[in-house]
């Protein structure tokens, strides 16, 4: 086996195949976020923001990293979640020229509203799925959420 994984071409096919696969599926089958951004009157990138925020202050660099956004349209973003009482913005400790996005009440009280709707949704899935399947996806997406904190970590 190649010490390099992405040198491996069977395994990058097969991972690409997998991928290629969910991408179609993701947004209508696991969960409807255009449902969740019509109820919320907010779009994805807003969303990704607030939860991006939700454990640690970012800053407009680190979030334009983080969502792959470019930076001059992650400002307006941030300027709404401001607007909405979500966010704010602070000067980071030791350096008043950086300044960081930090999540408020309101915006944590967005995030459990939209955990619940995504429940919600999970909750109409089909009642026969096999709980062990159910447990393999949570296991997966632990691993998918692992795997991508990693490449952001990289950047």
């Amino acid at each position: 086996m190649p010490p390099n994984w992405t040198k491996d071409d069977a395994l990058v096919a097969d991972l690409a195949g997998r991928l290629f696969g969910a991408m179609s599926m993701f947004p209508k089958r696991l969960v409807h976020i255009d449902a969740l951004t019509k109820r919320f009157g907010m779009p994805l990138s807003q969303i990704q923001i607030l939860a991006l925020v939700e454990h640690e202050d970012l800053s407009i660099s680190r979030l334009s990293v983080r969502t792959g956004i470019a930076k001059p349209n992650i400002t307006p973003l941030v300027d709404t979640l401001c607007d909405k009482g979500y966010v704010t913005r602070c000067h980071a400790e030791g350096d008043r020229r950086r300044v960081h996005v930090h999540i408020e009440a309101e915006g944590e009280k967005c995030l459990r509203a939209l955990r619940e709707a995504v429940a919600e949704q999970i909750r109409e899935w089909p009642e026969d799925l096999p709980r062990t399947s159910i447990k393999k996806l949570t296991g997966a997406l632990e691993t998918l959420t692992a795997v991508m904190e990693a490449m952001d970590s990289e950047k």
